[in-house]
C-alpha cells in the first residue's frame, strides 16, 4: 500500500485491530504460527462448530472479521446472549496487528459487512476512508467533531482479513475481569511457558459503553495484568 495510506493510519492513532472468540478457541488459535483462520478455511469439525457467525450474510467466508481499535460489542453481546454452551461461556477480545489494514487483500466495509449481503464492502485507501466520514446515509449517527479520531464513525464498521489473522500479529488479549485475567494467565503458563502476551482487563469493551465515551473523545480504562 502507499506511503499515504500508512500516514493516514498513523494521523488517526489506530493501535489495533479487535477479533473475539471464546476463551476455550483461544489457545488453539495460539498453538501454531496460522492464528484466526477464516471459516472457509476450517480444517476440522470442531472449529466449524465453534465459528462465530453462523449465516455469515456478507458473503466473505474466507475473511477474519476484525474492527478498529474496539470491538462490535452489539455483536459480541448477541453471541453471549445465545451462546447455548453451559460450561465454556467466557469470551475474550484480541488485539491484532494494525499493520494488516495495509495488505492488500484487506477489504473495509463502512458499517456491518452483512448490511445489503455485503455490497458495502470495498478495497484499499478509498474504501477505508468511508469508515471515518463524517456522515452516511447508513449510518445511525453522524460523527462529532469530539470523537477519538481512531474510531470508526459506525461502531460495527469492519475490517476483513483475508485467510486468517497470524499469531505473530496478535498482539494482546482483553478479557471482562481479573478473576478470568488470572485464569488465562494460568492456561497459558501450562500449555505455553514462557509465552508472555500481554493480558488486559477492561470490562468496557464486552458492552456498548466504550461507544459512548469514544464519541465523547474518551478512551475505556483498560487495565494490564
Amino acid at each position: 500500500m502507499t506511503t499515504s495510506f500508512q500516514k493516514l493510519i498513523q494521523e488517526k492513532g489506530i493501535t489495533r485491530l479487535c477479533h473475539f472468540t471464546k476463551s476455550k478457541s483461544f489457545l488453539h488459535i495460539m498453538s501454531n504460527e496460522i492464528g484466526i483462520r477464516a471459516n472457509k478455511f476450517f480444517d476440522n469439525e470442531e472449529e466449524l462448530l465453534n465459528k462465530n457467525d453462523e449465516f455469515r450474510f456478507d458473503g466473505r467466508e474466507d475473511f477474519v472479521c476484525c474492527s478498529i481499535e474496539y470491538p462490535n460489542s452489539w455483536f459480541l453481546k448477541k453471541l453471549i446472549e445465545r451462546d447455548k454452551d453451559k460450561f465454556f461461556r467466557e469470551w475474550v477480545i484480541l488485539l491484532i496487528n494494525p499493520n494488516l489494514i495495509l495488505d492488500e487483500t484487506t477489504h473495509f466495509c463502512q458499517v456491518n459487512a452483512a448490511t445489503q449481503s455485503g455490497a458495502l464492502i470495498e478495497k484499499d485507501e478509498a474504501g477505508f476512508s468511508k469508515l471515518f466520514a463524517r456522515n452516511s446515509p447508513y449510518y445511525k449517527y453522524p460523527r462529532n467533531s469530539r470523537m477519538l479520531s481512531c474510531c470508526p464513525t459506525d461502531g460495527q464498521a469492519e475490517v476483513l482479513i483475508y485467510k486468517n489473522v497470524r499469531r505473530s500479529d496478535i498482539i494482546g488479549v482483553v478479557v471482562p475481569n481479573e478473576k478470568q485475567a488470572l485464569e488465562e494467565r494460568a492456561r497459558i503458563n501450562v500449555e505455553r511457558q514462557g509465552w508472555d502476551i500481554p493480558i488486559v482487563v477492561a470490562p468496557d469493551l464486552f458492552s456498548n459503553q466504550w461507544s459512548n465515551m469514544a464519541r465523547q473523545g474518551i478512551r475505556v480504562s483498560e487495565k494490564p495484568l
